[in-house]
């Protein structure tokens, strides 16, 4: 199979992407494992955006107990996440990613499961935190898939490419929600956002 960041990789993105956004289109997220790292995970870029997730949920709180990783994909991430937290837990609508991310990160706990469905992810846990970077713009009822999300956790970390996040920011400024510094690589913006839960303040 062809690389992600190969001009057959990149095409073949860009079909499996059109129409996903605010869909809920999985089965076209799910093709797109058929090859390894289709995100370009790898790439200097993501592997910034990494580094500067991290220190920005460092700077909020030095240990995590439970971290839950929404979109976990195959786990590059979740390698920066876990140093985080006593427990990371991941999960991704894509079968084979989530074996991928077993294989990269062996102390975490994946599972296969679509962002619709947290309410009954890993039902004995209760997170201390949740990350949802780069991922809400597939689900198709933002608010309802947030209320989920904050009924499982203190705090919950969010991250969009910022010109998908037009759509959404009115979903980050309910009560809880404050705007953290955007992370910048090159012409390449992310907007994060902190909910933080006021029963556990």
């Amino acid at each position: 199979m062809f690389q992600a960041n190969s001009m057959l990789g990149r095409l073949w993105r860009r079909i499996m992407l059109r129409g996903t956004a605010f869909g809920a289109a999985y089965g076209k997220l799910r093709m797109l494992y058929a090859m390894e790292d289709p995100w370009d995970m790898q790439s200097p870029r993501e592997q910034y955006r990494f580094k500067a997730s991290k220190a920005q949920l460092a700077g909020v709180s030095e240990q995590y107990g439970t971290i839950l990783e929404l979109g976990c994909g195959e786990g590059h991430q979740s390698l920066f996440l876990q140093s985080l937290g006593d427990g990371l837990y991941g999960v991704d609508i894509s079968p084979k990613a989530v074996e991928r991310a077993r294989l990269r990160c062996p102390g975490a706990t994946f599972s296969v499961a679509e962002m619709e469905d947290v309410s009954t992810i890993f039902p004995a846990v209760h997170f201390d935190l949740i990350c949802a970077c780069e991922v809400l713009y597939y689900a198709q009822d933002l608010p309802a898939v947030l209320s989920m999300l904050q009924a499982r956790t203190k705090r919950l970390y969010v991250s969009n490419y910022a010109p998908r996040s037009e759509k959404m920011r009115v979903a980050f400024s309910e009560p809880g929600w404050r705007r953290l510094d955007d992370i910048t690589h090159e012409d390449t913006v992310w907007e994060c956002y902190l909910w933080e839960s006021a029963r556990d303040a």
